[in-house]
């Protein structure tokens, strides 16, 4: 069984702006310098009509990996993260998401919707985390549910200084 999530996030900025900056390459450079650790890589980046698709590999730091996760995990925690954002109308867009632990571990799977409302962007997301390891499932994604969101907040905090110089 999966484990559930729900984030919201507020961006002070334009619609237009955010779904513009989710389709500029040098936002993910950037955001993968800013965030996350000096390994993590941009696998891909393709925009076509009115959506961009984004991949990118990230590796944990091992100290962001409570006691009973590193017990399972087969080396490395590297996760590759797939997002599609496409939709826009001026009044919303959406986006999906996959992640994948290597070897299977665990997937991520969810999207968000974000809409204007009164002057700021807000994005909620949903999604579900499933990691296959008998007895510990449950508890490894209830980890990875507190981890999406302290990562979730980060990304929201730089998706404000990109979009405050834009």
């Amino acid at each position: 069984m999966a484990t559930h999530f729900t984030h919201s996030a507020h961006i002070d900025a334009r619609l237009e702006t955010v779904f513009t900056s989710y389709g500029d390459e040098a936002f993910w450079r950037d955001r993968l310098a800013a965030i996350g650790s000096p390994r993590d890589t941009l696998d891909d980046f393709a925009t076509t009509g009115d959506s961009t698709t984004v991949t990118i590999t990230q590796h944990i730091p091992d100290e962001d990996i409570p006691d009973v996760a590193r017990k399972v995990l087969p080396g490395q925690l590297v996760i590759v993260r797939t997002t599609t954002f496409a939709d826009f109308d001026g009044e919303r867009f959406s986006s999906s998401a996959r992640a994948e632990a290597a070897g299977g571990l665990g997937v991520i799977k969810g999207g968000s919707e974000a809409v204007s409302e009164g002057g700021v962007v807000v994005e909620s997301a949903t999604g579900q985390v499933k990691v296959s390891v008998p007895l510990l499932g449950g508890k490894l994604e209830k980890l990875v549910v507190t981890h999406l969101t302290r990562f979730f907040d980060a990304e929201t905090r730089h998706l404000n200084r990109w979009t405050a110089t834009r």
